[in-house]
């Protein structure tokens, strides 16, 4: 064995493309920087291994990870599975990394279900689906906001818009926001002028959208087009560069959860801080990272390390070494319940655009949040 490969299946293409692309970026720092310093170092062997890097694109379809994730197991024989982004494709892969007994580093399936399966062989970096808005309501109400009436909007299929409605909806109701019935996107676009009449006539003073990136997009563009009385607005979207970037001064204002910020606070134990990993990212790439390419570049850091512990590459010393791993990343800390496999150390933050800039609003600098 002259190197080590690290493979994944990844989103270049469909609907998954902005948020894959920048997955496969983090990967391709992470490989570079880690050759760069002579590789991995592998204890039993008492040498570093360079790394190379295997990217397939699945393109955003469950059928091709079915496809590539076999070929990337039985075909390339990769010594790292890194996980798709999205939590549909990581289930999928999820379930095949099971068969072959091989650990996959889920960074971009954030979804309760896949990590309340109990699944051998993955190991998890997101916060949970379920606590995406675990903030935003204690962040509003020290912000000076009253408990009036909530509108959700969300996507009718997949587990992830369903486990984002359900933590919103819980913590909503813990903290006396009354919910209107949930809404839902429709499954053609030209009837989302119609949609906008109906939460009108709703008369929310919170929104909180959960769609898939272009859905939360084309919505926030009626709603600017034909504003409702609103106080305070969400949106899964909103913590891409591209939100701002399709929306321009329309963005300003709309709060939005985030597994990751390059103005996050911490000193990591593991790896760069975020300022060191933002800059790579900027030199390499020539623009900002957003969170996808982020929890990317740690899932490579957290194999690295469980290299490190484990003193070699085999899948079943790796997920011991996961399991009993309690560290932190310049992406958060790392924990895992050790009856579930949860990830129960990383949380999630809350941004909001304020005048073309994104500033973390929790948990920290609370007194940075505005009302819209």
């Amino acid at each position: 064995m002259t190197s080590l490969t690290v493979g994944a299946a990844l989103s270049q293409t469909g609907i998954y493309a902005l948020q894959g692309q920048q997955a496969v970026q983090g990967l391709r720092l992470w490989v570079e920087h880690t050759n760069a310093q002579g590789g991995l170092f592998i204890p039993e062997l008492r040498r570093r291994m360079p790394l190379q890097l295997r990217i397939h694109d699945d393109h955003s379809r469950r059928a091709e990870v079915e496809r590539l994730v076999e070929r990337l197991l039985t075909s390339d024989r990769v010594h790292c599975l890194i996980g798709p982004y999205s939590s549909g494709l990581t289930g999928t892969a999820a379930a095949i990394a099971e068969g072959h007994q091989k650990v996959l580093w889920n960074h971009g399936g954030s979804s309760d279900a896949i990590m309340q399966q109990g699944l051998r062989w993955a190991v998890h970096l997101p916060t949970p689906a379920g606590g995406y808005f675990a903030g935003l309501f204690a962040c509003l109400l020290r912000h000076g906001a009253k408990a009036e009436p909530v509108a959700i909007v969300q996507r009718r299929r997949g587990t992830f818009a369903a486990e984002v409605v359900g933590g919103a909806r819980q913590q909503a109701e813990r903290h006396g926001f009354p919910l209107l019935p949930t809404f839902f996107y429709p499954d053609d676009a030209k009837q989302i002028p119609a949609l906008v009449r109906e939460l009108g006539a709703a008369g929310p003073a919170l929104i909180i959208l959960i769609g898939r990136f272009d859905d939360d997009i084309r919505l926030v563009r009626s709603l600017t087009e034909n504003p409702l009385r609103l106080k305070t607005a969400a949106a899964v979207a909103t913590p891409m560069q591209a939100f701002r970037e399709d929306l321009r001064e329309r963005a300003d204002g709309w709060i939005g959860p985030s597994q990751w910020e390059p103005g996050a606070k911490g000193s990591p134990d593991v790896g760069p801080s975020s300022a060191v990993f933002g800059e790579r990212f900027r030199r390499r790439f020539g623009q900002l990272p957003d969170y996808p390419a982020a929890q990317a570049y740690a899932a490579g850091l957290i194999f690295q390390h469980c290299v490190r512990l484990a003193g070699s590459c085999d899948d079943a010393s790796l997920r011991a070494a996961a399991a009993q791993l309690s560290c932190r990343t310049f992406y958060g800390d790392f924990r895992l319940d050790p009856a579930s496999g949860i990830q129960v150390g990383h949380e999630a933050m809350l941004v909001q655009w304020q005048d073309g800039e994104k500033k973390i609003i929790w948990p920290a600098d609370v007194a940075q949040a505005r009302l819209i």
